[in-house]
């Protein structure tokens, strides 16, 4: 176990500077390319015929944009290859590329199947084909199945560092998304959407990082420990940032 309670605060600032700041500039990184590359296929898109009708789904309206289809096909098979090089530097020891090459295939991952596939669903008189909207609110029993399977690898230990850190990295991505899209029609009636992600954001984003730095001060006694608190800092500020903006 990489976790482990103690009573006092002993993690010496180098450490929180090698095993915090650096990989979360290492994580800021990735991400700003990765969104950046998705953004500009999906521009390269713009004006093209659609693969398919557009269509309103989970209370979203489509895009079917060609490029994203492109992006779809090529994130996802490229996301298990970064996986299997993370896997490879984890058995080498790196453990720092190791972690970085796992969040940019989880991130890849969840681009692939989180933000481009539910566009691609067909349609007849009913669905022919249904991609599921993980971000959305018809994606809640998969997110507590998924929770449930992930505790059982957890305490089985079923996966090496490197595809830890590649699963982590797209259920974090998944979870970040569905906190406010997912969660939102069950105060629908309530408030709008703007004030619920507001709320939710700042709440949960707020519970998430004192999270990590709890843990990581107290709990974590290893460096894949750490960075794991390195991890789940950065969701936390994603989803204030996410539900503060509105995103």
């Amino acid at each position: 176990m990489h976790f482990q309670f103690r009573s006092k605060i002993d993690s010496s600032s180098r450490d929180f500077l090698r095993d915090m700041l650096l990989p979360l500039g290492g994580i800021l990184l990735i991400t700003g390319v990765l969104v950046a590359v998705f953004a500009a296929m999906l521009h390269l898109g713009q004006g093209m015929a659609p693969v398919i009708p557009p269509h309103m789904d989970d209370g979203e309206m489509v895009d079917p944009n060609p490029m994203r289809l492109v992006f779809l096909c090529v994130a996802f098979g490229l996301s298990f290859f970064i996986a299997h090089l993370a896997r490879r530097a984890g058995n080498r020891g790196a453990v720092l590329p190791a972690f970085l090459l796992g969040y940019a295939a989880g991130t890849l991952l969840w681009q692939s199947a989180g933000e481009c596939a539910w566009h691609f669903s067909i349609r007849g008189d009913g669905y022919l084909m249904c991609l599921p909207h993980l971000e959305g609110a018809s994606a809640l029993m998969l997110v507590v199945m998924v929770l449930i399977l992930l505790g059982y690898c957890y305490r089985r230990r079923a996966f090496e560092w490197g595809v830890w850190v590649f699963v982590l990295s797209f259920i974090g991505n998944w979870l970040g998304h569905f906190v406010l899209i997912g969660t939102y029609p069950l105060v629908a009636s309530l408030m709008s959407e703007e004030k619920w992600y507001g709320l939710a954001g700042w709440g949960i984003g707020m519970v998430t990082v004192a999270a990590a730095l709890l843990l990581y001060c107290f709990a974590a006694r290893t460096r894949k420990a750490r960075l794991c608190c390195c991890l789940l800092l950065y969701f936390g500020v994603g989803i204030i940032v996410t539900g503060a903006a509105g995103i």
